[in-house]
Protein backbone atom coordinates (compact mmCIF):
# COMPACT_ATOMS: atom_id res chain seq x y z
CA UNK A 1 0.00 0.00 0.00
CA UNK A 2 1.61 3.43 -1.19
CA UNK A 3 0.81 5.10 2.19
CA UNK A 4 2.87 2.80 3.79
CA UNK A 5 6.05 2.41 1.98
CA UNK A 6 6.48 5.76 0.80
CA UNK A 7 8.31 7.80 3.45
CA UNK A 8 12.16 6.73 3.30
CA UNK A 9 14.08 9.36 1.42
CA UNK A 10 10.97 11.65 0.86
CA UNK A 11 11.33 14.92 2.28
CA UNK A 12 7.47 15.37 1.46
CA UNK A 13 5.88 13.05 3.90
CA UNK A 14 8.77 13.51 6.58
CA UNK A 15 7.76 15.12 9.66
CA UNK A 16 8.78 17.82 12.58
CA UNK A 17 10.14 15.63 15.71
CA UNK A 18 9.56 15.77 19.15
CA UNK A 19 5.31 16.30 18.93
CA UNK A 20 4.82 13.46 21.31
CA UNK A 21 2.29 10.39 20.97
CA UNK A 22 -1.00 11.76 19.78
CA UNK A 23 -2.92 9.16 19.26
CA UNK A 24 -2.06 8.26 23.31
CA UNK A 25 -3.40 11.99 24.36
CA UNK A 26 -6.72 11.90 25.38
CA UNK A 27 -9.73 12.89 23.10
CA UNK A 28 -11.36 16.57 24.56
CA UNK A 29 -14.26 15.53 26.14
CA UNK A 30 -17.79 17.43 25.98
CA UNK A 31 -21.19 16.98 26.33
CA UNK A 32 -23.31 14.80 24.33
CA UNK A 33 -24.47 16.64 20.64
CA UNK A 34 -27.41 17.92 20.32
CA UNK A 35 -27.35 17.26 16.99
CA UNK A 36 -26.36 14.15 14.90
CA UNK A 37 -23.02 13.91 13.47
CA UNK A 38 -24.32 13.35 10.01
CA UNK A 39 -26.84 16.17 10.01
CA UNK A 40 -24.27 18.53 11.55
CA UNK A 41 -21.63 17.43 9.00
CA UNK A 42 -24.31 17.84 5.80
CA UNK A 43 -25.20 21.75 7.16
CA UNK A 44 -21.50 22.67 6.68
CA UNK A 45 -21.22 21.18 3.30
CA UNK A 46 -21.29 24.76 1.40
CA UNK A 47 -19.14 25.93 -1.49
CA UNK A 48 -16.73 28.52 -0.56
CA UNK A 49 -17.47 27.75 3.04
CA UNK A 50 -14.49 25.37 5.36
CA UNK A 51 -12.83 24.52 8.33
CA UNK A 52 -9.41 25.11 9.55
CA UNK A 53 -7.53 22.12 10.74
CA UNK A 54 -4.22 21.12 12.34
CA UNK A 55 -2.60 17.51 12.19
CA UNK A 56 0.41 16.02 14.30
CA UNK A 57 1.83 12.59 13.08
CA UNK A 58 3.95 10.22 14.36
CA UNK A 59 5.76 7.02 12.30
CA UNK A 60 7.33 4.82 14.11
CA UNK A 61 9.43 1.56 12.98
CA UNK A 62 11.12 -1.47 14.53
CA UNK A 63 9.92 0.44 18.01
CA UNK A 64 12.12 3.87 16.55
CA UNK A 65 10.75 7.27 16.23
CA UNK A 66 10.36 7.52 12.02
CA UNK A 67 9.36 10.65 11.48
CA UNK A 68 6.85 13.36 13.33
CA UNK A 69 5.73 16.65 12.71
CA UNK A 70 2.93 19.07 11.79
CA UNK A 71 0.66 20.58 9.07
CA UNK A 72 -1.81 23.37 9.60
CA UNK A 73 -4.31 24.75 6.99
CA UNK A 74 -7.94 24.97 5.74
CA UNK A 75 -10.39 22.53 3.98
CA UNK A 76 -13.02 23.85 1.46
CA UNK A 77 -16.25 22.41 0.88
CA UNK A 78 -18.12 21.86 -2.11
CA UNK A 79 -21.92 20.53 -1.94
CA UNK A 80 -21.26 17.08 -1.24
CA UNK A 81 -17.70 17.09 0.00
CA UNK A 82 -14.50 18.23 0.14
CA UNK A 83 -14.00 20.57 -3.22
CA UNK A 84 -9.94 21.25 -1.62
CA UNK A 85 -7.68 22.55 0.85
CA UNK A 86 -4.47 24.77 1.61
CA UNK A 87 -1.66 23.63 4.21
CA UNK A 88 1.78 24.62 4.69
CA UNK A 89 4.06 21.19 6.37
CA UNK A 90 7.12 21.87 8.53
CA UNK A 91 9.72 19.35 8.89
CA UNK A 92 13.18 19.38 11.09
CA UNK A 93 14.86 17.83 7.53
CA UNK A 94 13.47 20.98 5.53
CA UNK A 95 15.01 24.65 5.73
CA UNK A 96 11.90 25.98 4.89
CA UNK A 97 8.17 24.40 5.31
CA UNK A 98 6.47 22.71 2.22
CA UNK A 99 2.81 24.78 1.20
CA UNK A 100 0.36 22.70 -0.40
CA UNK A 101 -3.01 23.68 -2.00
CA UNK A 102 -5.59 21.69 -4.24
CA UNK A 103 -8.50 22.95 -6.15
CA UNK A 104 -10.27 22.24 -9.21
CA UNK A 105 -8.08 19.29 -10.97
CA UNK A 106 -4.87 20.07 -10.03
CA UNK A 107 -2.84 19.99 -6.82
CA UNK A 108 0.25 22.64 -6.60
CA UNK A 109 3.39 22.49 -3.99
CA UNK A 110 5.64 25.15 -3.30
CA UNK A 111 8.71 25.55 -1.17
CA UNK A 112 11.05 23.04 0.84
CA UNK A 113 12.59 20.15 -1.56
CA UNK A 114 9.98 21.20 -3.79
CA UNK A 115 11.86 24.53 -4.28
CA UNK A 116 15.05 22.57 -5.32
CA UNK A 117 13.72 20.60 -8.06
CA UNK A 118 12.06 23.84 -9.86
CA UNK A 119 12.90 25.36 -12.93
CA UNK A 120 14.26 29.14 -12.98
CA UNK A 121 11.20 31.37 -12.60
CA UNK A 122 8.60 28.86 -11.23
CA UNK A 123 7.76 28.54 -7.72
CA UNK A 124 5.22 25.48 -7.76
CA UNK A 125 4.99 22.22 -8.89
CA UNK A 126 1.79 21.32 -10.26
CA UNK A 127 0.13 17.61 -10.62
CA UNK A 128 -3.34 16.02 -11.65
CA UNK A 129 -5.60 15.60 -8.36
CA UNK A 130 -9.39 14.30 -8.58
CA UNK A 131 -11.65 16.60 -6.77
CA UNK A 132 -13.08 14.90 -3.73
CA UNK A 133 -10.76 11.76 -3.94
CA UNK A 134 -7.99 13.92 -2.22
CA UNK A 135 -6.94 14.33 1.43
CA UNK A 136 -4.76 16.89 2.94
CA UNK A 137 -4.29 14.42 5.64
CA UNK A 138 -1.49 11.88 6.80
CA UNK A 139 -3.85 9.64 8.55
CA UNK A 140 -6.21 7.52 6.07
CA UNK A 141 -9.55 8.02 7.80
CA UNK A 142 -10.96 11.54 6.24
CA UNK A 143 -14.38 12.28 8.60
CA UNK A 144 -15.28 14.86 6.04
CA UNK A 145 -16.59 12.52 3.52
CA UNK A 146 -19.71 11.50 4.82
CA UNK A 147 -19.75 7.73 3.59
CA UNK A 148 -16.67 8.05 5.81
CA UNK A 149 -17.49 9.18 8.91
CA UNK A 150 -21.20 7.56 8.53
CA UNK A 151 -19.20 4.00 8.27
CA UNK A 152 -16.64 5.18 11.29
CA UNK A 153 -19.31 6.22 13.89
CA UNK A 154 -21.21 2.71 12.96
CA UNK A 155 -18.56 1.26 14.37
CA UNK A 156 -18.58 2.92 18.05
CA UNK A 157 -17.52 0.42 20.58
CA UNK A 158 -17.89 3.05 23.29
CA UNK A 159 -20.07 6.89 23.75
CA UNK A 160 -19.17 9.24 26.99
CA UNK A 161 -20.65 12.31 26.56
CA UNK A 162 -19.17 13.67 22.71
CA UNK A 163 -16.04 10.99 23.03
CA UNK A 164 -16.92 8.56 20.65
CA UNK A 165 -14.41 5.44 20.55
CA UNK A 166 -14.16 2.62 17.96
CA UNK A 167 -11.97 0.19 15.80
CA UNK A 168 -12.13 -0.39 11.92
CA UNK A 169 -10.04 -2.57 9.46
CA UNK A 170 -8.11 -0.57 6.64
CA UNK A 171 -9.96 -2.29 4.21
CA UNK A 172 -13.53 -1.40 5.21
CA UNK A 173 -12.01 2.32 5.35
CA UNK A 174 -11.21 1.75 1.92
CA UNK A 175 -14.60 0.56 1.03
CA UNK A 176 -16.39 3.47 1.63
CA UNK A 177 -13.74 6.48 2.02
CA UNK A 178 -12.90 8.25 -2.56
CA UNK A 179 -9.69 9.49 -0.65
CA UNK A 180 -8.36 6.74 0.90
CA UNK A 181 -9.52 4.43 -2.56
CA UNK A 182 -7.15 6.29 -4.47
CA UNK A 183 -4.60 4.33 -2.38
CA UNK A 184 -3.32 0.46 -3.60
CA UNK A 185 -4.82 -1.93 -0.59
CA UNK A 186 -4.95 -5.15 -2.49
CA UNK A 187 -3.09 -6.70 -0.08
CA UNK A 188 -5.03 -8.74 1.76
CA UNK A 189 -3.09 -8.86 5.01
CA UNK A 190 -2.84 -4.72 5.06
CA UNK A 191 -6.61 -4.98 4.43
CA UNK A 192 -6.99 -6.73 7.67
CA UNK A 193 -4.96 -4.49 9.64
CA UNK A 194 -7.32 -2.69 12.67
CA UNK A 195 -7.51 1.23 12.79
CA UNK A 196 -8.12 2.67 16.41
CA UNK A 197 -9.73 5.99 16.80
CA UNK A 198 -11.18 8.44 19.00
CA UNK A 199 -13.45 11.85 18.28
CA UNK A 200 -14.84 14.39 20.02
CA UNK A 201 -17.87 15.92 18.90
CA UNK A 202 -19.41 19.27 20.13
CA UNK A 203 -22.82 19.74 21.22
CA UNK A 204 -23.32 20.90 17.77
CA UNK A 205 -22.37 17.65 16.58
CA UNK A 206 -19.37 18.70 14.68
CA UNK A 207 -16.00 16.70 15.11
CA UNK A 208 -13.22 18.87 17.36
CA UNK A 209 -10.55 16.38 17.64
CA UNK A 210 -9.48 12.96 15.48
CA UNK A 211 -7.23 10.49 16.99
CA UNK A 212 -5.90 7.39 14.91
CA UNK A 213 -3.79 5.05 15.35
CA UNK A 214 -3.04 1.58 13.80
CA UNK A 215 -0.08 -1.13 13.70
CA UNK A 216 1.53 -3.43 10.80
CA UNK A 217 3.80 -5.84 12.48
CA UNK A 218 4.93 -7.50 9.56
CA UNK A 219 6.05 -4.08 8.02
CA UNK A 220 9.10 -4.51 5.53
CA UNK A 221 11.21 -2.56 7.30
CA UNK A 222 10.44 -3.18 10.85
CA UNK A 223 6.98 -3.67 12.99
CA UNK A 224 5.03 0.03 11.92
CA UNK A 225 3.17 2.42 13.78
CA UNK A 226 1.24 5.19 13.04
CA UNK A 227 -0.54 8.14 14.47
CA UNK A 228 -2.09 11.10 14.07
CA UNK A 229 -4.27 14.04 16.17
CA UNK A 230 -6.23 16.28 13.81
CA UNK A 231 -7.76 19.23 15.19
CA UNK A 232 -10.89 20.97 13.74
CA UNK A 233 -11.67 24.36 14.30
CA UNK A 234 -13.70 27.61 12.41
CA UNK A 235 -16.60 25.66 11.07
CA UNK A 236 -17.59 27.53 8.50
CA UNK A 237 -15.39 30.06 8.05
CA UNK A 238 -15.13 31.28 4.61
CA UNK A 239 -12.55 30.09 1.83
CA UNK A 240 -12.06 30.47 -1.63
CA UNK A 241 -9.27 28.62 -2.21
CA UNK A 242 -7.42 29.33 -5.82
CA UNK A 243 -4.62 28.21 -8.11
CA UNK A 244 -1.42 29.49 -8.41
CA UNK A 245 -0.51 31.82 -11.88
CA UNK A 246 -0.14 29.79 -14.59
CA UNK A 247 3.42 31.46 -14.87
CA UNK A 248 4.41 30.34 -12.10
CA UNK A 249 3.71 26.91 -12.39
CA UNK A 250 5.11 23.57 -13.49
CA UNK A 251 4.47 20.26 -13.66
Amino acid sequence: MRRLITYAGMALVVLTAGCGSPADAPADAAASPTVSPMAALETQLVAKRGVKVSEIQETHVDGELFNSGNRDGIVEFSGTGVAGYEYTMKTELMDTPIRTLAIGSYSYQSGGAIADALPDGKTWLQSKSEPEKRTPFFSPMLILEPATLKAVLATTAKQSGGLYEGTITLGALHAVSPSFQTEDLTDTREAALVMSWRMSLGQDGLPTRLLTSYSDPEYTLGPLEKKSDIRFSSWGTPSEIAPPPKNDTTT
